[in-house]
């Protein structure tokens, strides 16, 4: 939705406006003024959101928000780091492969295999748990916000930071745009 729709998704900023820096587009403070801008909208958004699901009762009342939300906090730092890099990595190829689509069904097949392997194999993406945290402990889950961002929140944005600029716009900035590449190459 957030590809079709033009809004800003923190993960995908991670690849897609370090491409733009690294080429000379955008400078530090724009980096960083997109990164944060983004990263805190998703917050607020996700939080209202969490909010409106369990003020609703939608996506069942149940156990399950609370039981995802303790395991998640439960990782090791370098595990929900690793977790969060695997997941950016999918997830901004998924952008990347969507953005090369002129159709509607071939940017929703584009994102549909890498956003789909990111769930079924439980890695952890920063604006997801954003949500899932907060509505498993408006659910029940014995979790601190000390907990929610020092096991899980930073490690994991900072994995996705990595998962982004690092696995996906590195190689192909370095194969196809100016990166590491001198001013008469």
């Amino acid at each position: 939705m957030t590809l079709i729709t033009g809004g800003e998704l923190f993960t995908g900023n991670t690849a897609l406006v370090t491409a733009a820096y690294k080429e000379g587009k955008t400078d530090l403070g724009g980096l960083m003024k997109s990164w944060g801008a983004s990263y805190l909208g998703n917050f607020v958004g996700s939080l209202i959101l969490a909010y409106l699901a369990f003020k609703s009762g939608t996506l069942g009342s149940g156990p399950a928000a609370a039981a995802i939300a303790t395991a998640k906090c439960s990782l090791a730092w370098d595990v929900a780091f690793v977790r969060g890099i695997l997941c950016n990595w999918l997830v901004c190829m998924a952008v990347y492969m969507a953005s090369g689509c002129s159709s509607m069904a071939g940017k929703m097949t584009a994102v549909w295999f890498p956003i789909s392997a990111f769930v079924a194999l439980g890695l952890d993406h920063s604006v997801a748990n954003m949500f899932i945290i907060p509505l498993g402990i408006m659910r029940g889950a014995k979790i601190t916000m000390s907990q929610f961002l020092l096991k899980n929140l930073i490690p994991v944005t900072l994995g996705n930071i990595v998962g982004g600029a690092i696995c996906v716009m590195a190689p192909f900035g370095m194969t196809f745009g100016k990166w590491g590449k001198t001013a008469d190459e």
